[in-house]
């Protein structure tokens, strides 16, 4: 009698983040837009996300600003946690229009973003993969790109508490704001988002915090973008 022997850290699960190619774009766009670009600052040059239900919370930072986007999902799924490679994103922003809806037909393009990570993580297993597939159709015969990319295994700064921080922080008078940084914000509009307007903070010993431009369509929110602020002649 023979036995089989299954090693746990071969074993994934796979989830799948169902969206409108539009938003796949904005995702890729708004967290580009915020990302560091230079390899020497690690895992801020990537995107996190966490997902559950039918949402999907996607923050990133360079350390000087931070996007953070609320992206409603086709399907529900189950909680996953995981860090996105800026590879992935430059590729879902470059071919998100490879399929294009038809006039008036009755099937539109789909775009997944695919997530296949440890059944039991460690610090000795592999994080997993990331793909980002559109689909002409939404059927799993239906032609379709796809960009395949390791997910990175570093921890990402913890952010959770930033935005909601400054939501609730006492109001500061108009302070210096990188205006570079407030036109990257652009990229969290959508066709149907309000325009922002901009919540200046106090921070700490009477010095302006950060600015908060949150876009809102509805009553929903769909992203938020803080920006600490510029350094002036009378900062020492």
């Amino acid at each position: 009698m023979s036995t089989t022997t299954i090693d746990a850290a071969d074993v994934t699960v796979v989830h799948e983040l169902k969206m409108s190619t539009p938003d796949m774009g904005w995702l890729s766009r708004g967290l580009l837009a915020a990302a560091a670009t230079d390899e020497i600052y690690g895992v801020r040059c990537h995107a996190h996300i966490v997902a559950e239900g039918l949402t999907a919370v996607c923050t990133a930072t360079d350390g000087y600003r931070l996007h953070q986007l609320h992206l409603p999902l086709h399907a529900p799924v189950h909680p996953v946690d995981v860090v996105i490679p800026h590879d992935l994103l430059v590729w879902a922003g470059k071919n998100v229009r490879t399929f294009r809806p038809k006039k008036d037909a009755l099937i539109e393009p789909v775009a997944v973003l695919q997530l296949v990570v440890p059944a039991m993580p460690d610090e000795h297993t592999h994080p997993g993969w990331a793909t980002v597939i559109y689909r002409e159709w939404d059927d799993d015969t239906a032609p379709s790109a796809r960009f395949d990319a390791p997910l990175r295994a570093d921890a990402y700064p913890p952010t959770d508490r930033l935005i909601d921080a400054a939501r609730v922080a006492e109001p500061g008078p108009p302070s210096a704001v990188n205006l570079d940084f407030l036109a990257d914000a652009r990229a969290l509009a959508t066709a149907i988002t309000d325009p922002p307007t901009i919540h200046y903070t106090r921070g700490t010993d009477g010095k302006p915090g950060p600015a908060l431009l949150d876009f809102w369509a509805g009553g929903v929110l769909f992203g938020s973008a803080l920006i600490q602020p510029s350094k002036t002649e009378t900062d020492e």
